[in-house]
């Protein structure tokens, strides 16, 4: 019987036969303009290239077909996307029984929450990032408090699950307390992740970009709070050297989950949207062959080799905390250095092991 380090592996060299998870951005229409939204979506964006709702349609068979378990459908804001609720009911009439949605909350009307309830087996993330409109309004545009804020409250009293994602920035780094009682006050279970070099968020993202101290700050406090859920846990580290959070030692990314953009093109995730990490595209080639056989998935993702994620090892080799973090987030690596075999920039265990002060006011590189 296998052990969990040996499944671990096999996953991380191999990658599963199927994603466990699909994110799938339906759409780069958006009524916001978040100042760091990762695809870069806004209410002018060209929808001209995204994939009709019969070729989405298509898109959910074979995702069905190939065994994947959950679809977790985002943007833009996929409310906007021409179609979306015939889309839901048709992947549940495929069998997917868990469907996830990212949204803003503004276009959650009373009676589109009843449909989705009415459904079944539909879970929503609520995005806000700030307990308060000043900060969140600052980010995510004027009103976006207000209309997020007025969508969770006609939730409580729901049985919709739902969680409120927090994108952890430098200025609201400070409301991680108010943020999670603001979503238990509201039946919510909170979700933080860190601000990420993808889409708008390269605009002034060394401005935004979270201190050190905030980063190790987040790392302690998500410790105290188990039950907040993280997309970050593989390497966040403790700069006294206590290691990474529970979870996934490495980048799931190609191995039990990918991207399907707007037009069919399929990345690792969400915050891989470049040529470099272009698999595929689901006009031109099935699913299954573009996550079985894609050269940027095998090759970069999978197996180990020069040039790979795990090529990080290398600059990592003497920390002894590598084997619990894979060497960090290859998105961000990617965007502000160009390589993959570096460490995270964010690692705040390598800028202690380095003998380096945790600053108050200071990111951990500038890339």
């Amino acid at each position: 019987m296998l052990r969990n380090k040996e499944i671990e592996s096999a996953i991380r060299m191999e990658g599963l036969s199927a994603p466990v998870t699909v994110t799938w951005e339906v759409t780069n229409r958006c009524n916001l303009r978040c100042a760091h939204c990762l695809s870069g979506s806004s209410p002018e964006a060209d929808t001209s290239t995204d994939l009709s709702l019969a070729e989405a349609r298509g898109v959910v068979d074979q995702l069905a077909a190939a065994g994947v378990f959950q679809i977790h459908f985002g943007g833009g804001e996929p409310f906007t996307y021409p179609g979306f609720m015939e889309l839901l009911r048709h992947a549940q009439r495929r069998g997917f029984c868990c469907l996830c949605i990212s949204t803003n909350g503004a276009l959650l009307t009373p009676k589109r929450i009843a449909e989705l309830e009415a459904m079944g087996g539909i879970y929503l993330q609520l995005s806000m990032d700030g307990a308060e409109p000043a900060t969140c309004d600052a980010i995510r545009g004027a009103g976006a408090f207000r209309k997020a804020l007025a969508a969770l409250e006609r939730l409580k009293d729901t049985g919709i699950v739902r969680t409120l994602n927090m994108v952890l920035c430098r200025e609201n780094a400070h409301q991680l307390d108010a943020m999670k009682a603001l979503a238990g006050a509201n039946g919510a279970t909170l979700r933080v992740t860190r601000l990420k070099p993808s889409g708008r968020g390269t605009e002034g993202y060394l401005a935004r970009r979270p201190t050190q101290r905030q980063l190790a700050e987040l790392h302690q406090w998500l410790k105290r709070h188990p039950e907040v859920l993280t997309g970050d846990t593989f390497f966040h580290l403790n700069p006294l050297g206590g290691g990474p959070l529970p979870g996934f030692s490495f980048c799931g990314a190609a191995r039990m989950t990918c991207l399907i953009a707007p037009n069919g093109d399929v990345f690792p995730c969400a915050f891989t949207q470049s040529e470099v990490f272009l698999a595929g595209n689901l006009r031109q080639q099935d699913f299954p062959a573009i996550w079985n056989e894609s050269p940027v998935f095998n090759r970069i993702f999978r197996g180990g080799g020069a040039g790979s994620v795990d090529s990080a090892g290398s600059a990592c080799s003497s920390c002894q905390a590598y084997d619990g973090c894979g060497g960090g987030c290859p998105a961000v690596k990617h965007a502000l250095t160009g390589r993959l075999d570096l460490p995270d920039p964010d690692c705040v265990l390598e800028t202690a092991l380095r003998g380096l002060p945790v600053m108050d006011d200071q990111p951990l590189c500038a890339g």
